[in-house]
């Protein structure tokens, strides 16, 4: 078996559907993480993309790689 280094998006929508049913409602759920019933509806339903709290409190760690610099050669 190889490991991956991430989460593909069937997998991280899993995780955040089954931190969802640990609620008796999504408008529970949302209230929860501090936003609205609808903003976390649209991410479930793909119109959005999830964001860091919702991941965070289905317990997935964001992490992301650090900026890079570099110098122009022309500006």
């Amino acid at each position: 078996m190889t490991r991956r280094n991430s989460l593909t998006d069937g997998e991280r929508l899993g995780f955040v559907r089954r931190w969802l049913d640990t609620f008796q409602s999504e408008a529970a759920a949302a209230r929860s993480i501090g936003m609205k019933r609808q903003q976390l509806n649209e991410m479930t339903n793909g119109e959005k993309p999830f964001s860091d709290r919702v991941l965070n409190a289905a317990g997935i760690k964001v992490v992301r790689p650090p900026a890079e610099y570099y110098l122009m050669d022309e500006i």
